[in-house]
């Protein structure tokens, strides 16, 4: 986040808001004597600019918060990007790990599931991603007519494909171990991913992903994507 800029649109909003005096020569009789200093217009943008930024603040720090466009909440806000990192620093709140970049997600994921996740409807972000993914390894494989299981067990089966047919290879049998583990792997994660969390999002009645659940979901979607992605198609016919 540029913060000198977000703090930046909070000053300027409270300064729109300011009251200033109408001279008298341009002031009605009887009409008010001050007038915000803002044009509507202007405070409207700038007020959808600072929204924006709360929108990021508040939904990392403080869940849960009912943050209004006031002036109280926007000194808040100020403080937030001024000194509210560096208080829960020094409180120790702040987890040491590191974050994931929804952003940098396999783009056959994150592409599907971005309009989703920015409305807040997490169980349908990580149901885009799935499709998507789903129908990328069809795609790839050139078999649209398998189900789930039955595409992640032919994609990355062990066995040559028989002729006409194609398999992914994410490596060579020069190591059998590594060759078997790395493709028995896959389909499992696979498997799992299909019939461990996107099966359940079509159940009335399941419990919703939290946001958290959600962005590790997409990230596990991810990796999948990226063994498909970067598989080798080989077709029954040709060498391994």
């Amino acid at each position: 986040m540029d913060t000198e800029w977000a703090i930046e649109q909070c000053r300027e909003w409270l300064r729109l808001q300011e009251r200033v005096p109408i001279p008298e020569d341009k002031r009605e009789p009887g009409a008010p004597k001050t007038r915000t200093r803002g044009t509507e217009e202007a405070r409207n943008r700038v007020g959808n600019r600072v929204r924006l930024v709360a929108d990021a603040v508040w939904e990392k720090w403080n869940n849960g918060y009912r943050w209004r466009l006031e002036a109280g909440d926007v000194r808040s806000l100020i403080f937030e990007l001024e000194e509210g990192y560096a208080v829960r620093e020094r409180l120790g709140l702040l987890s040491p790990g590191p974050a994931i970049a929804a952003d940098a997600l396999h783009p056959w994921v994150w592409d599907a599931a971005r309009p989703h996740w920015e409305s807040n409807n997490h169980d349908a972000s990580v149901w885009a991603a799935a499709i998507n993914v789903n129908s990328q390894l069809k795609a790839k494989i050139e078999r649209p007519d398998l189900g789930e299981t039955k595409l992640v067990q032919e994609a990355f089966g062990t066995s040559f494909p028989e002729p006409g047919k194609v398999r992914l290879r994410l490596c060579d049998e020069s190591n059998p171990d590594l060759f078997k583990d790395r493709h028995i792997g896959a389909i499992m994660l696979g498997q799992g991913l299909f019939s461990g969390v996107r099966n359940p999002l079509n159940h009335v009645g399941a419990d919703g992903l939290t946001e958290q659940e959600a962005l590790e979901t997409l990230a596990t979607w991810s990796l999948f994507a990226r063994w498909v992605a970067q598989a080798e198609a080989v077709r029954g016919g040709e060498a391994s």
